[in-house]
């Protein structure tokens, strides 16, 4: 018999993802991304802050 997917009730489900869904996919990937970058730029800068503090204190 041939399988003209003209049967309604068996037909495949299909769970596709949407537009809308990709884009709120896509902004809470470059919202992460922006706040892994943040964390990255805060220890970078109190590691900055922690070698000029050693550095004072050796001086003086």
């Amino acid at each position: 018999m041939k399988n003209d997917r003209l049967d309604y009730h068996n037909r495949p489900i299909k769970y596709g993802v949407t537009t809308a869904d990709m884009e709120a996919l896509w902004q809470r990937h470059f919202e992460k991304a922006q706040d892994r970058q943040n964390a990255s730029d805060l220890n970078l800068l109190r590691a900055i802050a922690l070698g000029q503090a050693l550095k004072q204190a050796g001086e003086g």
